[in-house]
């Protein structure tokens, strides 16, 4: 019989339903998944856990199979977060606001979601990867860019207080900026994000 002290070689993942999810608030949403994921999976060495920003300098990218789009799933964020979980050979993603299956295995998301650049230069995405226990213990929001000049809030927030990190300074910001010279992560264009993971 095995004790708890031992490594486990199975991945834990949640379903859809049992993740907290607040429309508009991805990289909340994304942190209480990751924080999830890396606390069930603690014992388990095999896991790696990456958050993934996507943008770019325009702060206009696009994403197919989304749930909000009104267009055939074509959807288009200033920014847009998930995760990707790689566990032994398997790479899956968990995009809180894809149609696709929950999770999707990379490729298949690659395919259906990302999909290829358009051709006008300025829509070109670029992908911040972002270690999953540096954005857990890191990530700050004080949510004050979904509130509106009149004080009022873009679209309601999550149910429970604001996550901040210890030195309670929001910083969402820095993680969006797809500057290669942040603190967070490496900032891949599209062709270099797909070989990453593939």
């Amino acid at each position: 019989m095995s004790s708890e002290s031992e490594p486990s070689s199975n991945l834990i993942i949640p379903q859809r339903s049992d993740c907290m999810y607040t429309a508009c608030f991805c990289e909340e949403n994304i942190w209480q998944l990751a924080k999830l994921i890396l606390e069930t999976n603690k014992s388990n060495p095999n896991v790696k856990c990456y958050v993934i920003f996507v943008s770019n300098y325009t702060k206009c990218v696009h994403l197919w199979n989304q749930n909000s789009s009104h267009n055939e799933g074509l959807m288009f964020w200033d920014y847009h977060v998930f995760l990707i979980v790689q566990h032994l050979d398997d790479t899956l993603v968990f995009d809180m606001d894809t149609r696709l299956q929950f999770p999707v295995p990379f490729q298949q998301y690659a395919k259906e979601s990302i999909r290829e650049e358009f051709k006008e230069s300025h829509s070109k995405r670029y992908f911040k990867v972002v270690d999953g226990d540096v954005y857990v213990s890191k990530f700050s929001s004080d949510r004050n860019h979904m509130v509106d000049i009149d004080g009022g809030w873009m679209s309601p927030p999550p149910p429970y207080p604001p996550i901040l990190n210890e030195e309670k300074v929001h910083n969402l910001d820095n993680f969006i900026s797809m500057d290669p010279s942040n603190e967070f992560g490496p900032v891949l264009n599209l062709e270099e994000f797909k070989a990453r993971f593939s």
